[in-house]
């Protein structure tokens, strides 16, 4: 099993570490599918936190940890490191970049039958077009907005207001 060491920033602006306590390589999927993605979508410290509480023993280090993850949740970031760790100075550093594994297996997990649908929609034209759809009826659409603020790593943010889908960021 590998373990990484959790670097977060609650949407509320709370910075904690933790360690995830199962198979964390994002190729294994269950670091990615069941906490990152649930993490990214909630938008509620409370709930992130209830999350982490379940998947990761918190306010620890483990010098054993093979992998290091910055996540950022008000800017919906998350990078993917080597894990060092310096023994005789004790201290943690993050060592050779590995997002590119952790957006592969992003990339890898997309559905492909709905992408193909809006494959010539700008974000902008796919926001257009789910709040044109009666109120909520915009599943496919809502399917490729989240993998596209998803693959974005923070570039493309979307947030629901009311009945409304309204972008927050899109570089």
């Amino acid at each position: 099993m590998t373990r990484s060491n959790l670097y977060i920033t609650l949407s509320n602006g709370e910075k904690l570490i933790c360690v995830a306590d199962s198979s964390s390589t994002p190729e294994q999927g269950y670091i990615v599918e069941n906490l990152i993605i649930p993490l990214l979508s909630f938008s509620n410290a409370e709930h992130e936190l209830a999350l982490l509480n379940e998947h990761c023993t918190m306010n620890d280090q483990r010098i054993n940890a093979d992998y290091r993850y910055e996540i950022d949740l008000p800017k919906q970031t998350v990078a993917f490191y080597d894990e060092l760790y310096f023994f005789k100075t004790g201290v943690f550093r993050k060592g050779e970049n590995l997002t590119r594994r952790y957006i592969a297996y992003l990339e890898k997990i997309q559905n492909q039958t709905v992408k193909d649908m809006f494959k010539g929609y700008s974000n902008q034209a796919l926001i257009q077009k789910a709040n044109s759809l009666p109120d909520f009826k915009w599943d496919d659409e809502g399917t490729e907005l989240r993998q596209r603020s998803l693959l974005s790593n923070g570039a493309f943010i979307y947030t629901i207001r009311g009945n409304s889908l309204i972008i927050l960021k899109d570089n």
